[in-house]
């Protein structure tokens, strides 16, 4: 196997399954290889689009890496097949409506969907990966993935914590994550930034295997009871409805 290459590509991996930009001496700890050999790589890695710096010169990886799963997500369908579920929510809730598929335990962001008449406020961008323990998106995913897969991906890169609300110890995680295996809804409550909350629910194959995840940004403001029993409500339905319409029978797989 080319090295160059291999290593290449696992700059490209990290940075896709990171929120925040890495310095060269970063990514050099974290790939155990030389940081000669880590400018090499990003400075071709950037003549070519695939990441990008800010301005303190980190590195970050850009939006040109969703053309390599293009082709993948047209022949799934899945963005294709889910917008009309996607549609009626939007118009139903009046919020943003975004599409979800994992991605090493996280959530990435495929689609966006806003109500009609409504400008996005793009509160989530295209190709954005949402953290397992302080996103709805993520937890879902997570929550999904297998226990020797979540196992590695906490131990490679921890349970960031966001605010006093963020899940950072593992069993507490491990739980929530059974609770959301159990009633198929996600709940970001402050979790990521405080008054900011959110709801996903999972979308099966008819293998009943994740396919994607359906969620939303709640109203801001105070938020009564009402409203979140209404949105719980709409994100399920409508993630069930999404999931029928893939072929989930859930009769079939007891």
């Amino acid at each position: 196997m080319n090295n160059t290459l291999q290593n290449g590509m696992n700059v490209l991996e990290f940075l896709s399954g990171s929120t925040e930009a890495h310095s060269v001496k970063e990514l050099s700890d974290r790939m155990e290889l030389p940081k000669s050999h880590i400018c090499r790589l990003l400075k071709t890695l950037k003549e070519i689009g695939y990441v990008e710096q800010n301005d303190e010169r980190k590195y970050f990886i850009s939006l040109k890496v969703l053309r390599l799963s293009n082709g993948c997500l047209r022949r799934m369908g899945v963005r294709t097949r889910l917008r009309p579920f996607l549609h009626k929510l939007a118009n139903e809730l009046g919020r943003e409506i975004y599409l979800q598929v994992p991605h090493d335990c996280q959530a990435m962001v495929v689609d966006v969907v806003s109500p009609e008449g409504v400008k996005r406020d793009l509160g989530l961008e295209i190709g954005s990966v949402n953290p397992i323990n302080y996103t709805a998106g993520g937890k879902v995913c997570a929550a999904y993935s297998s226990p020797k897969e979540l196992e590695a991906h906490v131990k490679k890169y921890g349970l960031k914590k966001m605010t006093d609300k963020t899940i950072t110890d593992f069993r507490k995680l491990k739980e929530e994550l059974e609770k959301i295996k159990k009633e198929k809804l996600a709940v970001m409550d402050s979790e990521r930034s405080p008054g900011v909350a959110a709801l996903a629910s999972p979308v099966f194959d008819c293998n009943g295997t994740l396919a994607a995840v359906i969620g939303t940004m709640l109203p801001e403001g105070k938020r009564t009871e009402e409203v979140w029993s209404k949105f719980k409500k709409s994100v399920y339905d409508a993630a069930e409805s999404a999931s029928f319409a893939l072929g989930y029978a859930p009769y079939k797989m007891r």
